[in-house]
């Protein structure tokens, strides 16, 4: 398939989590197929409702403050595998 914006260019395909995402080399755009957007929303939401439960749970288990990482992002993941 061709890029949209580009034209001539072939846009190749990577699987990230289990869908595909076909992006262009040369404008780096990003194109889903039909329902490939509402996954990425489903899978972003799966990670956000864990990383809650887990900071709950690990609220219960000390009074102590602690500080954690922040978990990427789905999306952010996405962006960033195409990025310089």
């Amino acid at each position: 398939m061709k890029c949209p914006v580009c034209k001539d260019v072939t846009l190749l395909m990577s699987e990230k989590k289990g869908i595909e995402i076909d992006y262009c080399p040369e404008c780096r755009g990003i194109w889903l197929d039909r329902g490939e957007l509402e996954k990425l929303i489903e899978k972003e939401n799966e990670v956000i409702r864990h990383d809650y439960n887990e900071r709950d749970y690990e609220d219960t288990k000390t009074t102590k403050k602690h500080t954690k990482r922040k978990k990427e992002s789905l999306f952010g993941e996405i962006f960033d595998m195409f990025g310089d």
